[in-house]
């Protein structure tokens, strides 16, 4: 059993590891709040998603592993665009998302690097996105016209 001395030296490192580990947490924060500030600024409006990593996770000696996908993704959820992180389960449809300035600390730490992979996702969205709306403005085009162009007496 420790002496309540090697306790107390015990207690005293926890807190200067916590105090140091938060301060650099709200550091990424920070800069992945930067990060998404600068996305909204383009005004993209297409919804983008990348795996992080898949896991097997133990269910119990019954039961088959199951597969959790981690993902990262540019979207609107609840009505809010940004930068998100996603955990899901398909076996059980176990989903959860996350803001990724809000996520938990692990989802946060593995995302900064698959940024600019989420990044090239968006952009060739936009271009399938832009080539989609060019061809359906056509199409709006020739029902507008044909709408407009009024029947001929006699037809």
């Amino acid at each position: 059993m420790a002496s309540s001395g090697n306790l107390s030296a015990l207690l005293k490192q926890l807190s200067s590891a916590s105090q140091t580990l938060n301060e650099a947490s709200n550091k990424l924060t920070e800069q992945i709040k930067e990060i998404e500030n600068a996305l909204a600024s383009h005004n993209l409006g297409v919804i983008a998603w990348v795996e992080l990593r898949r896991l097997r996770e133990p269910v119990g000696k019954e039961y088959a592993d199951v597969e959790r996908i981690e993902s990262l993704g540019y979207s609107k959820i609840n009505g809010k665009w940004g930068i998100y992180v996603s955990s899901r389960i398909d076996e059980f449809e176990i989903f959860e998302s996350w803001l990724l300035r809000d996520a938990p600390r692990d989802l946060r730490i593995l995302a900064v690097d698959a940024i600019p992979k989420l990044l090239e996702e968006m952009i060739k969205r936009a271009k399938e996105v832009t080539t989609q709306v060019l061809s359906k403005t056509d199409t709006a085009k020739a029902l507008a016209h044909s709408l407009r162009t009024k029947p001929k007496k006699g037809e």
